[in-house]
């Protein structure tokens, strides 16, 4: 929360915003699976989005959510859900916007995680990833490694981006934007 009050967004969530308003986002609904404290869909809210869903794993990335909404105003527009997406599916309404920044690469089951989001999407998906290059590929590894060595709870992931990004486009959706930063992929795509 301090990072987004003092730096506010970083490069490849300011391409989203840029993606997600060139689609068309005024008095549309958002969905952020991986919310972390909301600065994402609280600026697209100050764009001109209607309403916003958070969703997140940890308690204290929701509650700062929380906080910043209240802080900048926006609390009635808000809503915010604690857990696993794909387990709590079904008590998340849908959404005119789905959105899911460095959220691919954190979770195993991805295609679930894809299919059940895009299940929920009317209009736009727009979702960012490691950008796929040997360098970055490399890169990632090393948390991998890490990951499974000590075992830790959460790790990374690797996974096919491009048959990722085919997926999407095959539940009916067509991409409208696609920049990268020197590590991460932002795609946008709207349904057809």
């Amino acid at each position: 929360m301090k990072n987004f009050r003092k730096k506010g967004l970083g490069k490849e969530t300011r391409l989203l915003v840029e993606g997600i308003t060139a689609s068309g986002i005024q008095e549309r609904s958002i969905l952020e699976i991986g919310c972390g404290v909301g600065g994402l869909h609280l600026t697209l809210l100050q764009e001109g989005a209607s309403n916003a869903t958070g969703v997140d794993i940890a308690q204290g990335m929701l509650e700062g959510a929380r906080a910043l909404s209240r802080e900048m105003g926006m609390e009635a527009r808000t809503e915010y859900f604690l857990g696993d997406f794909v387990r709590m599916n079904g008590n998340v309404g849908d959404a005119d916007i789905t959105i899911l920044d460095r959220v691919v690469c954190c979770y195993e089951d991805v295609n679930s995680l894809v299919d059940k989001s895009l299940a929920k999407t009317r209009h736009t998906y727009a979702f960012s990833f490691p950008k796929p290059n040997i360098f970055v590929q490399l890169l990632v590894s090393i948390p991998i490694t890490l990951a499974k060595l000590l075992r830790w709870k959460f790790h990374p992931y690797w996974h096919d981006w491009e048959g990722l990004v085919r997926r999407v486009e095959s539940a009916g959706f067509r991409q409208r934007y696609h920049k990268s930063t020197i590590l991460w992929d932002v795609r946008v795509l709207t349904r057809t």
